[in-house]
C-alpha cells in the first residue's frame, strides 16, 4: 500500500462523491430514489449531500484501499476516477462547466 495509491484513493473518492451528489448522469436514478423515499428521509438528503456522502463513500475507499490497495487493477480504477475529477476540476475553472 504505497502513498500514491492512497491518494489516487482520496481524489477517486471525491469523483465518486460527485457522482452520486451532482452528476447529471445519474441525476434520473437519484430523483427516482428521492421521490421513493419520505419527505425528510436522511437517505434522500444524503443522494444530494457532497459533504455528508463524502464519509460513507470515503469509508468504503479507505476499506477498499486497505484491501486491495497493493492490487493494480484497484490501482488503475482509482487513477481513472482521479483522472476524471481533475479534468473536471481543470475545466470548471477555465469556465467550461
Amino acid at each position: 500500500m504505497d502513498t500514491l495509491t492512497l491518494v489516487l484513493a482520496a481524489l477517486a473518492t471525491a469523483r465518486l462523491t460527485r457522482l452520486i451528489t451532482a452528476d447529471r448522469i445519474t441525476e434520473a436514478p437519484r430523483n427516482w430514489i428521492i421521490r421513493q423515499l419520505p419527505r425528510e428521509s436522511l437517505l434522500s438528503y444524503l443522494l444530494v449531500c457532497a459533504w455528508c456522502s463524502s464519509v460513507y463513500v470515503g469509508a468504503g475507499m479507505g476499506a477498499a484501499w486497505w484491501a486491495w490497495g497493493d492490487a493494480r487493477w484497484f490501482a488503475a480504477g482509482c487513477a481513472a476516477l482521479a483522472f476524471s475529477y481533475a479534468t473536471g476540476w481543470l475545466s470548471g475553472r477555465e469556465g467550461g462547466e
